[in-house]
């Protein structure tokens, strides 16, 4: 066995290549007609998600295969057997059909970029080009690791504030339809007028609980509310939405800032990954600007793209822009651009990013702590003094009754 052979982990090579040999085997086997079941199942594939979890190993195991010898074709023939994702199954059954037909790896993943970046296939296309292409892959399910751990981190951060909102608008609502029509009655037995804070409660109620013809209120309000959500939806799917939306996204106390070290860290990622992978620093900053995942930064790597090429450096493009590129970016880029170290300085920012993001998204729970005990007081004791209130009115002016008599 050659050494290239053992650089990537006798472990997971070993036990990988022997799933591998025993599936080529069992694909010597004559395959049973399709049943009917077997179609739908496939007709209902089609809307499994694939996740970077399904790509990672898909990478991972590709690369092991075409590092120990095995082809590209007969690799994708054993990842479409071992792949338990019906939906991605198909899609790498695809690929190999179309690589059968004469186009490269990178072209056949080139027809499905709505599974795979721009970067992976530019990576690939780069590994394809160089003689890398194990090594290549390998670091795609590396980083690809990577970038899904973050987004998994402050997905997880934000479903206690999300669920802490859910729970009070039910509540709020199970209140105002449900207990508040009862309260009023008290309150109409007490006479008198009552207090402006309890009838704004009352006539919210009372409008809640009302029909509108054959539909209540309540249901009315909630229509509105999903077709008003459903169209922002929409509306944040256009150019023009994307940017307005992320440049308001960015100004979000705390929110904007994690968004921001989010794209900047993509960007070095992206950026660092590509050059090391030998693709050229124009072809890279094009692929990044796909891959940062936020409309403002996408237009400026763009920018910075067209000035590459008339021959500005990123550094120079960047210094007027430390809105978005902290100085401490801008410097290390100017240092790598002038050093011919733009893969490794890249990388060493993406690292120093993602740490901090880490840090972020571990105080982001400490953080809105403080905010929603705020929120859920002040509505807790809003609803408190706009019940009691007319009790205690009530019972003051019964008190100077008894005392004038």
């Amino acid at each position: 066995m050659s050494p290239t052979t053992l650089h990537i982990g006798a472990a997971m090579g070993a036990e990988e290549l022997a799933k591998a040999r025993a599936t080529e085997t069992e694909q010597a086997k004559p395959r049973k007609a399709e049943s009917a079941m077997d179609r739908l199942n496939g007709y209902l594939a089609r809307f499994t998600p694939i996740k970077d979890d399904d790509k990672v190993s898909f990478f991972r195991l590709m690369a092991t295969m075409v590092n120990a010898g095995i082809s590209i074709t007969k690799a994708l023939r054993i990842m479409e057997e071992q792949t338990e994702n019906l939906h991605f199954r198909q899609v790498i059954h695809n690929i190999m059909l179309r690589i059968e037909g004469g186009s490269s790896f990178s072209e056949a993943l080139g027809f499905y970029t709505e599974f795979f970046s721009e970067s992976q296939i530019g990576m690939v296309e780069s590994g394809e080009a160089t003689g890398r292409l194990n090594q290549t892959m390998l670091q795609i399910a590396t980083e690809t690791e990577k970038s899904s751990q973050l987004v998994k981190k402050i997905k997880g951060a934000m479903i206690y504030p999300v669920t802490i909102l859910i729970i009070v608008f039910l509540a709020m609502y199970a209140i105002m339809t449900l207990v508040m029509p009862k309260i009023k009655d008290v309150f109409s037995s007490l006479g008198g007028k009552l207090p402006a804070m309890t009838q704004v409660l009352i006539d919210a109620s009372d409008f809640l609980v009302a029909k509108t013809g054959p539909v209540p209120n309540s249901l009315l309000v909630l229509g509105i509310i999903v077709f008003v959500f459903l169209v922002f939806m929409r509306w944040k799917r256009t150019k023009s939405g994307r940017l307005i939306w992320a440049e308001i996204t960015l100004r979000i106390p705390v929110f904007g800032n994690l968004i921001r070290k989010t794209a900047i860290a993509r960007f070095c990622r992206s950026l660092g990954t590509l050059t090391n992978s030998g693709v050229s620093i124009v072809k890279a900053l094009y692929i990044t600007a796909g891959s940062v995942g936020n409309p403002i930064y996408e237009k400026r790597v763009k920018l910075i793209a067209e000035d590459v090429k008339r021959g500005i450096t990123m550094g120079e493009n960047m210094k007027d822009d430390l809105k978005h590129f902290p100085s401490m970016v801008v410097g290390m880029i100017n240092v790598a651009e002038q050093t011919a170290q733009v893969d490794q300085i890249t990388g060493k920012l993406a690292d120093f990013y993602e740490e901090e993001l880490d840090d972020m998204v571990k105080n982001l729970s400490r953080l809105m702590e403080p905010i929603i005990i705020v929120v859920l007081g002040s509505m807790v004791g809003f609803l408190v003094i706009a019940v009691m209130l007319p009790i205690l009115q009530s019972s003051d002016l019964a008190n100077a009754g008894g005392g004038g008599g």
